[in-house]
């Protein structure tokens, strides 16, 4: 959300800002929560002295704003998210104090320092073996799966990412500075190492990361060695907001931080994966943002397969991963060795972000399951305070993670469709996914879906394929692909298979209607409907009822396969109207193997004049309302015809339906009116006569008017 979107949730009324009105059941537990601020928020905690974190009980005013600040003596309020502000003041101001007075306040649900966070991680000289760390969670193994998708982005909550290091270039998505608001900042050695560690390029260049081909979202939080609550919460929110699917933070602090939890919250909630180190000094003791709920904890291990003399340990630890003199990237183009949990978490956020490549449908619940079944004991069986559930495997990882979808390989890499033969293959996808199935031509056209949208059960599907495409012919020869893809919520993922396809069907022609009806003065051209089963060479001539060749329409023209349209306009080889009568159109052709089809022909009766119609009497020639009576009487039409008959009263108008598109046969004919009008009540006096249209096979129309008769 834009710093204009969150300023304009600063809502309140300014009575909410007096201190001084406050029930005496709100005036003590304020005073009881502000005695507890008093005695732990500060104490022996690095914060910003000029700052605090405050959430309200509902949003503020636009207008309040500025009645806030000056009832509390700020020097500004910003949003953090939605639901918290960071309002910043005078070095003089006394925090104990000024803690107590915004408790004292109905509106102000919570306050908290702006705690420091320090990076997390111990420099060391290069005296190991360059990435060590590969061979020890057998990331080459995991690569014979998968090096990663370019669709799966890792946020990289720490110091400015160097975009132009060799290993990470074209790998930033999204970059941005959460301590000015922009898209700038310096490159900063730590936090270059760990997206090295996450994703540098296997370009036989220099490193390479856990998984080289994903995107790296860079945000940096840190002003120097030390950033706060107020960085990493909007980073937090920025990244889940731009679609992070994993969020590494190699940063951390022994302070609880109710603005960060609950930015991490909304990271979960928006379907991120959040990765934290456990810190650095070797103690028993929860590290945030590590012991968050949901935060996978991550501890360090050395070459030996042993905690690391530095690691933290504790019950919010979930997973260890090598820490030691790990080699990645630093800023500006180069290299170097670094020693920390900021090491350890983004080698398990590397794994992550490759069991997401392999399945991007895979949540945080079942990311934890298959990690717990992917790691080596390094203590005790199960869990231990040191490890958690042990020292990540990525080739383990990768393995127990399920396939989002697998397509088995095609029954033949040739179709040779004579109308009997198949190709078969199936499929897997991940359950609760869409599975779509196409058939591709060369130029990437889809000629056959096979399905569409069909949610998966998790169980093989078996998928046959006979040449036959969605226009009800066959495949031409040629080349094509098979195309599975699933998708489950934004994410998706594809397969392809090869074929060749060789049509060895002998072609034929089938025929709509074996006689059609034409007007030259209704429509442009009699038009013949033809199903073609392949594409083929077809010729279409005009032979009159003698035999008499009248024209050629067309000639060995190439017609794709499936319904068609085949024209004629009525006029012969010198461009004169034919005269009326029947004709017959012969169809022939051949397909691209010389293969003839059965001859095909349809009679075409060209028919311009319209149809006659003519009145014998009407009777009587005065009626009165209530009587029944024949309007018409032996009318009679010259061929079969679509009729409609109404009655209009003197003045045109239309008064009722009697007969509406009705086919009526050559002959005669009657019809009657009892007077009423269209509504069912009886007509006004006055004159009246019934129009008769007709409509023939060919769209010929004519029109006819009876003599008036009265209505009294």
């Amino acid at each position: 959300m834009n710093k204009k979107k969150l300023l304009s949730c600063l809502v309140f009324t300014s009575l909410c800002f007096s201190s001084t009105h406050v029930s005496a059941a709100s005036e003590s537990r304020s005073h009881e929560r502000t005695a507890y601020t008093i005695q732990k928020m500060f104490q022996d905690r690095n914060y910003v002295n000029t700052e605090l974190i405050v959430k309200f009980s509902k949003k503020l005013h636009k207008n309040d704003k500025r009645n806030f600040k000056n009832l509390f003596n700020l020097i500004n309020i910003k949003p953090i998210g939605e639901d918290f502000y960071v309002i910043s003041f005078s070095n003089q101001t006394n925090l104990p104090k000024l803690v107590q007075k915004l408790y004292d306040n109905k509106i102000v649900e919570f306050v908290e320092p702006n705690y420091k966070i320090q990076k997390e991680y111990i420099p060391s000289d290069p005296l190991y073996k360059k990435q060590w760390f590969h061979s020890k969670i057998n990331t080459p193994s995991a690569w014979d799966t998968t090096k990663g998708s370019s669709d799966i982005v890792v946020a990289v909550i720490d110091g400015g990412v160097d975009g132009r290091h060799p290993e990470l270039k074209g790998k930033l998505y999204k970059p941005y500075d959460a301590v000015d608001g922009d898209s700038t900042y310096f490159p900063d050695d730590h936090g270059t190492h760990v997206a090295g560690i996450i994703a540098a390029s296997l370009n036989t260049v220099g490193v390479t990361g856990i998984a080289p081909n994903v995107k790296v979202m860079p945000i940096n939080v840190f002003y120097g060695d030390s950033t706060t609550a107020e960085e990493i919460s909007s980073a937090l929110y920025y990244a889940a907001d731009k679609g992070a699917d994993v969020i590494n933070m190699s940063l951390g602090s022994y302070y609880y931080s109710k603005v960060i939890n609950d930015a991490v919250a909304y990271a979960r909630s928006k379907g991120a994966i959040v990765v934290a180190a456990a810190g650095n000094d070797h103690v028993n003791e929860k590290t945030y943002p590590a012991a968050y709920k949901g935060v996978f904890g991550i501890s360090a291990t050395n070459h030996a397969d042993r905690a690391s003399y530095f690691s933290n340990y504790g019950s919010f630890v979930d997973f260890a991963a090598p820490g030691e003199d790990i080699y990645s990237t630093i800023a500006y183009g180069k290299y170097g060795y670094m020693s920390g949990t900021s090491m350890a978490s983004p080698v398990v956020t590397g794994t992550i972000a490759l069991m997401l490549s392999k399945n991007p449908f895979i949540n945080e619940t079942q990311v934890d399951t298959i990690l717990k079944k992917s790691t080596v004991d390094l203590y005790q069986s199960g869990r231990d305070n040191l490890s958690g559930f042990g020292r990540i495997d990525a080739s383990l990882a990768v393995k127990n993670t399920p396939e989002a979808l697998s397509v088995a390989s095609l029954s033949s890499k040739e179709l040779i469709i004579n109308g009997l033969n198949t190709i078969s293959t199936s499929y897997k996808a991940y359950t609760g996914s869409l599975v779509s199935i196409v058939v591709k031509d060369a130029k990437g056209n889809i000629v056959k879906t096979i399905y569409k949208n069909a949610k998966s059960s998790g169980k093989q599907v078996n998928i046959k394929w006979d040449g036959k495409i969605d226009n009800g012919s066959y495949a031409d020869s040629g080349a094509y692909k098979i195309i599975a893809s699933a998708v489950k919520g934004s994410s998706s993922r594809s397969k392809e298979l090869s074929v060749n396809v060789k049509n060895k069907l002998k072609p034929s022609i089938a025929v709509g209607k074996t006689t059609i009806h034409y007007s030259p003065k209704v429509s442009k051209a009699g038009i013949v409907h033809v199903k073609l089963n392949k594409t083929q060479l077809v010729t279409a001539k005009i032979f009159d009822s003698k035999g008499g060749h009248v024209k050629n329409i067309i000639t060995n023209k190439i017609i794709i396969g499936g319904s068609q349209t085949i024209g004629w306009s009525g006029k012969n080889s010198s461009g004169k109207q034919a005269p009326d009568g029947n004709y017959l159109m012969r169809l022939d052709s051949i397909d691209s193997d010389n293969q003839r089809a059965d001859r095909k022909t349809v009679e075409i009766i060209v028919d311009s004049k319209p149809p006659l119609i003519k009145i014998n009497s009407i009777t009587p020639s005065v009626y009165k309302t209530g009587k029944s009576m024949t309007v018409v009487s032996n009318f009679s039409i010259n061929e079969t015809s679509n009729v409609t008959i109404y009655v209009v009263n003197n003045n045109g108008q239309k008064i009722r339906t009697l007969a509406n598109k009705k086919s009526l046969k050559l002959g005669t004919h009657s019809q009657s009116w009892d007077g009423k009008a269209e509504n069912k009540t009886f007509a006004n006096a006055g004159k009246y006569r019934f129009i008769i249209e007709s409509i023939d096979v060919a769209g010929n129309k004519s029109l006819i008017q009876s003599s008036w008769f009265s209505l009294k």
